[in-house]
């Protein structure tokens, strides 16, 4: 973790004028920029917030390396899932999202029986409060078209919830959740965390799958199970990235992506700056999304820009630190004469991680 990251550089002078870009070079831009975006947001509300994941739920129950750990893991599935200039990005898609319950009792490096069925039925609950939002938006959109053109603080809300219907609960999320003990964690990077052994829980509820999930795949796989029922399988995190990438597969291939990525590159918040902005260079010349189709990889075959620049630079920069600031805190826990780590670390970064 010791050697200091570094950026590719860009595939053409971008410090020429926007009018001087050719066409490609330009949805170059566009692309590389909502990657950047993209990768910065994913982290925010992966590792330093807390809010909704879009594909399926990664449960990760207490432990004291969470910060230093979180980061790895992130950087980790991120890197497995995303392909350079071909990912679908509109709406904030990613495979999963952390989700940290609090007050859950330390049970070492295998959840109970009574934990799992816990997780389980919190995950009901989550789906079953977005699904409930959907209807009240609705209302609220509707009720909304009567506000006064100076209703700016109504305005805004309006703003960012008329695209709801694009926040799609995937089924996947209803139906498979994945457990990931802070216990198991031996200090491994974003390079080798992928050993790491997690737990894959079916849900039973699989409405709106095209076929029912089963384990059968990574049979051979699975080295043990969590609490008596066995309805949780344990494996590693790299098994259980891939198995969930299968799954997505499987299901766009037999339904399509949801949301579509044109009807979500249509509504997405800053496509209408990007659209001002293309009209102003390129004049009546279209241009249709989703961003995935932007990027000429026979002109431009190596992956540069902003995207790459978060990727090789910023979040590589981040593990590291975490990794150091861990070192601080090990440090003073030992110090201290307890020799535990120190349980509350928000009041050194600020971030709400744990």
């Amino acid at each position: 973790m010791g050697s200091i990251p570094h950026r590719t550089p860009p595939p053409f002078d971008v410090r020429k004028p926007f009018s001087e870009y050719t066409r490609d070079e330009l949805l170059w831009d566009f692309r590389t920029s909502l990657e950047g975006g993209h990768r910065h947001l994913i982290y925010l509300r992966g590792v330093r917030l807390r809010y909704m994941p879009s594909s399926v739920p990664v449960y990760i129950l207490p432990g004291p390396q969470f910060f230093v750990f979180a980061h790895g893991l992130h950087n980790y599935i991120y890197r497995r899932w995303f392909r350079p200039y071909r990912s679908e990005i509109e709406q904030e898609r990613f495979i999963c999202k952390f989700i940290t319950p609090k007050h859950l009792p330390h049970e070492g490096e295998s959840p109970l029986q009574s934990t799992v069925d816990s997780l389980v039925s919190l995950n009901r609950a989550i789906c079953d409060e977005v699904e409930a939002r959907h209807p009240a938006y609705d209302e609220q959109l509707s009720s909304g078209e009567q506000l006064s053109s100076d209703d700016a603080t109504a305005a805004y809300t309006l703003k960012r919830i008329e695209n709801h219907r694009l926040h799609v609960l995937q089924p996947l999320f209803r139906a498979l959740l994945i457990i990931v003990c802070c216990d198991n964690y031996r200090g491994e990077n974003s390079k080798t965390v992928g050993r790491l052994p997690v737990f894959l829980v079916r849900t039973g509820v699989e409405d709106g799958l095209s076929t029912p999930i089963t384990f059968e795949p990574i049979a051979n796989k699975i080295d043990g199970y969590a609490g008596e029922a066995r309805s949780a399988v344990r494996t590693t995190l790299e098994t259980a990235i891939d198995f969930v990438m299968d799954l997505e597969a499987r299901e766009a291939t037999v339904f399509g992506l949801q949301p579509d990525p044109i009807a979500a590159w249509k509504y997405k918040d800053d496509a209408d700056a990007f659209l001002r902005f293309w009209k102003k260079l390129r004049g009546d010349e279209p241009l249709v999304g989703p961003s995935s189709n932007f990027v000429d990889m026979e002109k431009f075959p190596v992956w540069t820009g902003d995207g790459e620049d978060q990727e090789s630079f910023i979040m590589a920069t981040n593990e590291q630190r975490a990794f150091r600031l861990e070192a601080v805190w090990l440090a003073e826990s030992i110090s201290s004469g307890d020799g535990t780590l120190l349980k509350d670390k928000d009041h050194i970064e600020g971030n709400g991680t744990q």
